[in-house]
C-alpha cells in the first residue's frame, strides 16, 4: 500500500487537540504551527493524540 503525502488542502479542517492551531503537513508527521508538537502519521493518517507527539 503506498500512501502520498498529506497536503494542506487535507490538513484545512484538523487543527492541534491542544492548542487548536493549523497542522503544517510534513513527510512523516504534521507540525503544529502554534505549539510545535510534531504528530506522527500511520498509514498516511495522523495520529492526533497529544502523549503521541513526537
Amino acid at each position: 500500500m503506498s500512501t502520498r503525502p498529506m497536503t494542506p488542502e487535507d490538513l484545512r479542517w484538523i487543527v492541534c487537540p491542544v492548542c487548536h492551531h493549523p497542522l503544517e503537513p510534513g513527510p512523516d508527521s504534521v507540525l503544529c504551527t502554534g505549539c510545535g508538537r510534531r504528530y506522527p502519521l500511520i498509514d498516511g493518517i495522523p495520529v492526533l493524540l497529544a502523549d503521541r507527539a513526537l
